[in-house]
C-alpha cells in the first residue's frame, strides 16, 4: 500500500476534503446536520493513518468510506422504527450555499423516506452502483432489491410533491 500521509499532507487534504464529504453524507440523511456532521467526523477518524500516500484519487477513497460509514449507521438502527424529520430549517447554515432549490428539496424529500429506501436510492441513483451491488451492501436479492426500488422511487416522488419549494 505504500507510506501513509505524514500529517501536514494529511491536514491540507481534510481541508480539501471536508466539504465534499460533509456534503456527500448531507445528501444522504436528508439534511440532517448533526448526523451528517458526525458521519463526517467517523469518517476523517477511519481515514487517519490508513490513507496511502500513493493513492490515485483521494476523493474516491473518502467518499468510500464515507459511504460505508453511511451504510454502517443504517445498520445500527437496524429495523427502529421510521420517524421523519418534519420542520428541517432550510436557513441552517449546514446547508451548502451552492445547493439549487431543487437539491434541497430533494434532500428534503430524502429525509422522508423510509431508512432502508433511502440507502438503495442512493447507492444506486447517487452513487450510481448497479443493482447487484446494491443488494450485495444492504444484503438483499437482486429481485428484492429491484422492489425495494420501485417502492423507494414512489415514496420519493410522493414526499417530493409534499416538500414545499422556496
Amino acid at each position: 500500500m505504500g507510506e501513509a500521509l505524514d500529517t501536514a499532507a494529511f491536514e491540507a487534504l481534510y481541508e480539501r476534503l471536508l466539504p465534499i464529504v460533509y456534503g456527500y453524507l448531507l445528501r444522504r440523511v436528508g439534511g440532517n446536520t448533526l448526523l451528517a456532521e458526525d458521519l463526517t467526523q467517523e469518517t476523517f477518524l477511519s481515514a487517519v493513518g490508513g490513507l496511502p500516500a500513493t493513492v490515485q484519487s483521494p476523493e474516491a477513497w473518502m467518499i468510500t468510506i464515507a459511504r460505508r460509514r453511511f451504510v454502517d449507521h443504517l445498520r445500527r438502527k437496524g429495523r427502529a422504527r421510521h420517524v421523519p424529520m418534519v420542520g428541517l430549517d432550510r436557513a441552517v447554515p449546514g446547508w451548502p450555499p451552492d445547493w439549487t432549490s431543487d437539491e434541497r428539496r430533494v434532500t428534503l424529500a430524502l429525509a422522508q423516506v423510509d431508512d432502508a429506501q433511502r440507502l438503495a436510492l442512493t447507492l444506486h441513483h447517487v452513487d450510481d452502483l448497479p443493482v447487484a451491488e446494491v443488494a450485495a451492501i444492504i444484503d438483499r436479492s437482486i429481485s428484492a432489491t429491484e422492489s425495494l426500488l420501485a417502492r423507494a422511487r414512489r415514496s420519493l416522488r410522493a414526499a417530493f410533491d409534499e416538500v414545499a419549494d422556496d
